[in-house]
């Protein structure tokens, strides 16, 4: 009886030994990954401030690509407008370098969904609040696809009515370049209403990622508003 309650401790010494081992391996594994989580949780607040920046400057960017626009229905519907063809070119041409296009900053998310790590998002508000944020952004992905249809459709109308060469110079310097009557290559009214037409398209279409992208940048500011008081985190 001795002997066997002697095998008995060894053995009960053992199986402890094995048992807090794979304890301590265990609290470990889930301390690194909370301190993984805490890493991924900072850079996701720099990738959310990021877009914060990104989103205001679409909108000054807008107003910039609709005064573009404005200038270039006014001066099209102008009687004279062949008096002011090097303006209404530069305008024209400055219209689809000028404009923009939405793409938000999914780094860390992309990282940890490709990885596997999303399910270290062990605060589930947290949690929803970040796949809500990311799932929504992918409507961008739809916006920048229609506007670069509108963009096409606007670049190929204006190569109806203005002189290539000209558009060229203009690109490339960045300026207007002086031009006369010439360069506007015709006057018939259903093809300078098609210019317009198309420009309007595309006018609405950065309306459109304007309502888009303060809508995201509100759940932007709302998401690291959360991950700041729910991380304790102060960057």
């Amino acid at each position: 009886m001795e002997s066997f309650g002697h095998y008995f401790f060894e053995f009960f010494m053992m199986f402890l030994a094995v048992f807090l081992g794979f304890v301590a391996e265990n609290l470990r594994e889930r301390l690194a990954e909370k301190k993984q989580e805490r890493v991924y949780m900072k850079n996701m607040l720099e990738d959310l401030r990021a877009d914060l920046v990104l989103y205001r400057k679409y909108s000054e960017n807008n107003k910039v690509v609709f005064e573009l626009i404005d200038t270039l229905v006014q001066l099209i519907k102008s009687p004279e407008r062949k008096q002011h063809i090097t303006k209404l070119a530069y305008t024209a041409r400055m219209i689809l370098p000028t404009f923009k296009q939405l793409v938000p900053t999914e780094r860390t998310y992309e990282q940890m969904k490709s990885s596997g790590n999303l399910r270290l998002i062990t605060n589930q508000v947290v949690a929803n609040s970040t796949s809500y944020y990311y799932y929504s952004v992918s409507e961008l992905k739809k916006y920048n696809e229609s506007i670069m249809v509108w963009a096409a459709d606007y670049e190929n109308e204006m190569g109806k009515i203005f002189d290539g060469e000209l558009l060229l110079k203009i690109i490339k310097e960045k300026k207007e370049i002086p031009a006369d009557a010439a360069a506007l290559l015709t006057d018939d009214p259903v093809v300078l209403n098609a210019l317009i037409n198309s420009a309007q398209y595309v006018y609405g279409a950065l309306v459109l990622g304007e309502t888009i992208g303060n809508e995201r940048s509100i759940a932007a500011q709302k998401l690291i508003e959360l991950i700041k008081k729910e991380y304790r985190l102060e960057l």
